[in-house]
Formats: C-alpha cells, sequence, structure tokens
C-alpha cells in the first residue's frame, strides 16, 4: 500500500477521491462508520458553509455535480454588531459570481461522496478502527481492530478533532480555551431566503445560514454559563431568547429543531506531519466558527496534499522533502485563517466600549467603502489563497 488515510470524513473522502482520479498510488480508506446514504435527514440535519473557493475546487475534482442538488446558494452576507449601527454587506453580483458559498447538509453530502469510492481502486476498510501505529524506516504498520494489518508509505490522519491517531503520536497541539460554547440548530423562519447573517454580540457571534427547503441553520456562541441556562430552555423560551438576541432579519422564528452543543477551542499542530504521517483538517487544526473557516480549511488541506502526490507521482509519498513541501505551502494559508478567526474572536466576543467603537467605525466603513474590506471578503469567499493548479 502506498497511502492509509485514517477517516473518510468530507475531507478525508475527498483526498481518497482526488488521489484516485489524478494519482496511480494504491489508497487505502479506513473508518469506524459506513455512512447512510438518505434522500432527506430531515429538520435537524447539520449543515456547512462551503466557500465559493471550496465549490471551484470540488468542481475541479468533478465532485461538486454530486453536491450541487443538495446545496443552498448564499447570495448575501450581512455582518452587524448587536447595539450598534455599524454593519457590511456582502452581495455576490458585486463580485461577479453566482454566489458567495453553499450550505450543505453533512447527512446527505458524507454518504453522496462516499458513494463514489465504489468507482474507484481506493481499498476500503469499513466499518473499522486503528488500533495500533508503528512507525517503521520506510513505512508505517497499521493494526486495525478487525484484525487486519497494512503497510503503507504514507498514513493521513483525517480522523476529526479527537483523532485517535494523533493520540498515539509523539505531538503536542497548541490549545486555547475560548471559553465558550456553540449552540447548534435549525430555524423555520417567516421570511426565508439566501442571505447569510453573521451577528456579533458581547459574547459571541451569532451566525444564521439558508438551509434548502426555507430552513436557517443557527450557530449560536455564548460563553458557557449562559449556554447552559440556553439549553436548558424550552423550544418557546429558547425561540424568544434568540428573537431578542438576534432581531428579525429574518421574520419571526417560528419553529427550532433539536439543539445540540459543543465547547469552543483553537487548538493547532505547529507542525503537522512526523516520520511518514500528516495530519489534515480538523486533526491538524481546529478553529472557532467565527466566519466559518474550519472546514474550508481542512478542505485546502486535502486538496494541496492530493496536488503535491500528484506532482511526486512515481516517488515515496511519505518522503519528508515532500510532506515539507506540502507544509510550507499550507503553514501562511493555515496561519493567516488561524489568526483572522482568533483575532475576529477578541475583538467582537467583549463588551469593551473602546473596541466596540472602533470595530463599528470599521464595519461603517467598510460598508461605505468596500474596498477596504476586500482581504476580508476573499478570506471569507476563499480565494485568498486558491493555487492554479493544472488539474
Amino acid at each position: 500500500m502506498d497511502i492509509a488515510i485514517v477517516g473518510a470524513g468530507m475531507a478525508g473522502t475527498t483526498l481518497a477521491l482526488a488521489l484516485s482520479q489524478r494519482t496511480n498510488y494504491k489508497v487505502a480508506l479506513i473508518e469506524a462508520f459506513e455512512p447512510k446514504a438518505q434522500s432527506h435527514p430531515g429538520f435537524d440535519a447539520r449543515a456547512i458553509a462551503l466557500a465559493q473557493g471550496s465549490v471551484q475546487s470540488l468542481s475541479k475534482l468533478n465532485l461538486w455535480s454530486t453536491l450541487a442538488p443538495m446545496a443552498k446558494a448564499i447570495e448575501h452576507i450581512q455582518v452587524s454588531d448587536r447595539g450598534h449601527m455599524g454593519q457590511v454587506w456582502m452581495h455576490a453580483d458585486e463580485h461577479l459570481v453566482d454566489a458567495l458559498g453553499q450550505v450543505i447538509e453533512l447527512e446527505r453530502a458524507g454518504p453522496a461522496l462516499f458513494a463514489k469510492l465504489a468507482d474507484t481502486e481506493v481499498q476500503l476498510f469499513c466499518p473499522d478502527t486503528l488500533a495500533r501505529c508503528e512507525q517503521q524506516q520506510e513505512s508505517v504498520h497499521l493494526t486495525l481492530n478487525s484484525g487486519a494489518e497494512l503497510s503503507a508509505k504514507l498514513v493521513v490522519g483525517a480522523d476529526g478533532g479527537r483523532s485517535p491517531l494523533l493520540a498515539s503520536m509523539p505531538f503536542e497541539p497548541q490549545r486555547h480555551d475560548y471559553g465558550q460554547t456553540a449552540i447548534i440548530s435549525n430555524l423555520e423562519t417567516s421570511k426565508p431566503g439566501t442571505t447569510a447573517f453573521e451577528r456579533f454580540t458581547d459574547q459571541g457571534p451569532i451566525a444564521l445560514l439558508p438551509m434548502t427547503e426555507d430552513r436557517y441553520s443557527l450557530v449560536w456562541v455564548c460563553d458557557r454559563n449562559k449556554a447552559d441556562v440556553v439549553m436548558a430552555m424550552d423550544d418557546a423560551a429558547f425561540i424568544e431568547a434568540l428573537q431578542q438576541e438576534f432581531g428579525y432579519r429574518c421574520g419571526q422564528i417560528l419553529r427550532a429543531g433539536k439543539r445540540h452543543h459543543y465547547p469552543l477551542f483553537r487548538t493547532h499542530l505547529s507542525r503537522p506531519f512526523h516520520h511518514r504521517v500528516v495530519f489534515v483538517g480538523n486533526a491538524a487544526q481546529s478553529l472557532h466558527p467565527i466566519a466559518g473557516q474550519g472546514f474550508n480549511l481542512g478542505l485546502r488541506d486535502a486538496v494541496t496534499l492530493a496536488e503535491c502526490l500528484a506532482s511526486a507521482q512515481g516517488a515515496d509519498p511519505g518522503l519528508f522533502t515532500l510532506l515539507d513541501d506540502y507544509w510550507q505551502q499550507r503553514q501562511p494559508d493555515v496561519n493567516t485563517t488561524l489568526g483572522l478567526t482568533h483575532g475576529l474572536v477578541k475583538l467582537f466576543s467583549n463588551n469593551n466600549p473602546f473596541l466596540q467603537l472602533g470595530r463599528n467605525m470599521g464595519l461603517l466603513a467598510m460598508d461605505l467603502a468596500p474596498t477596504l474590506g476586500q482581504g476580508l471578503i476573499r478570506q471569507t469567499m476563499g480565494q485568498h489563497h486558491q493555487r492554479s493548479a493544472t488539474w
């Protein structure tokens, strides 16, 4: 085996499909749970926002046509600050694109991409999990809990923020606790549309993403004490509290789905590879959900790694020089995105009057003079670090 990928989430599956299309490497994919295809997962499906740059990358891999029927276009973005005048609007037509991004449901997108593996020569170990990883001079030996064993020249960890593979390696991730919790739910409102909203409050942002079937996906960030109170509310009280915090930009909130919550941390590896093992996506870095950058950053990891491996056809895929080249290409993007999200959290998740004044003046200036916000807009659209790939 040349390459073994641990984890068949969106990043791991996209990487496997890209390698099967563009390289002759023999690839294995190890995944604990077999995705179950559903015609529709229901009201409570979890959604993610794909930046326009991510859509373009998936299109180059001939994968977007699979996801497009289950996507909702973001044609407008509004960024505002609760209790203040400052706000910014972004419109797709002003940037000569059909959409600023797309919202897809993971419960449909994941199985759809996974099903495409059946048309490739990728060897699947699913359902199966990693029991042991032994790095050797010329390869990495993997033992799975099913008893299967395989050796690979390169192992890619794409198994998420709680990566078992990462836990078995000599890494010390850098970690910052934001002291916040993200509350996730889907909403039905009286004024659905194609606008994504990010509204900043003194405790954290509230984001609403347009979904198919006139729904919105909610991410409500607040401190952990308040989150405990919000999670304990009944649906009516929850809707009332959210309406008060967010306002009526989407009209009246008519229905809220099942709520989920998770604590927010920033974690990242200063160098995400070690002797024939490399990490991508949430296994390499986990971000605050502000500005919706995390998934798109992980997808860029997978696409760039696939490009590096395609350029090295015939070479040992686990060579230090190849992995170092990958990281040299990824490091500026990763550092910029980590810095951007961390800076936005510090700037907007507080009630310091001087920072409030400064950020509102900034939002007003960006709205009056859009060229001031071009860098932020390009980052949001995932265009800052797109490469001119030849494939």
